[in-house]
């Protein structure tokens, strides 16, 4: 994705979002379909192996073309197919209040975890990023800039030296942007 923002971090789904079950629909015409090449092999035996690996070359396309991407100032999801249709949802990074990960025992045996992410209004597609490869080093990123710290790297985790150092965060206020007032007159004098 080209941005004006350096990016920070870039993550994306684990590889086990994969195996997930599919929808209803799709589920039940798999097992029509495979009742049939049961029942007559003949022509549904390969109507059925092709469907299969079409429905397992849509998913693939679409897992590696999902990315979710940290800049300096936002988080953006990006979802589809690039030769079809894409979406893409952001996040800007002054909205978010908090932010959780979420890692069970198979997650961390295998390194995936969700991370939810606080923040007012409806965000559907950033506020939960479930499932996500390596969620220890995007957290880690993402706690840095939310709230302007340095961490030192976790020995459980390893180190997360694949990554430049964070810029120092602005102050919320900045003297030289008057645009809206100037600043109120005060009432007491500062002794020089």
């Amino acid at each position: 994705m080209q941005s004006e923002l350096p990016e920070l971090a870039r993550a994306r789904h684990h590889w086990i979002v994969l195996l997930r079950w599919p929808g209803k629909f799709a589920a039940l015409g798999m097992v029509g379909l495979f009742v049939l090449a049961v029942f007559k092999p003949v022509p549904f035996t390969l109507l059925f192996i092709i469907v299969l690996i079409a429905a397992a070359a849509l998913r693939w396309q679409t897992w590696k073309a999902e990315m979710i991407i940290l800049t300096t100032k936002r988080i953006v999801r990006v979802r589809g197919i690039p030769e079809t249709t894409t979406s893409e949802a952001s996040l800007r990074i002054d909205r978010v209040s908090g932010a959780r990960l979420i890692q069970t025992v198979p997650g961390k045996i295998l390194d995936y975890g969700s991370i939810e992410l606080e923040a007012p209004g409806d965000h559907p597609d950033v506020r939960h990023l479930v499932r996500i490869a390596e969620p220890k080093v995007f957290y880690d990123r993402l706690r840095r800039l939310i709230f302007a710290e340095e961490l030192p790297p976790d020995p459980d985790f390893g180190s997360t030296d694949r990554y430049e150092p964070i810029p120092p965060a602005r102050p919320r206020y900045d003297p030289e942007q008057n645009f809206v007032t100037d600043q109120l007159p005060r009432f007491w004098h500062e002794e020089q």
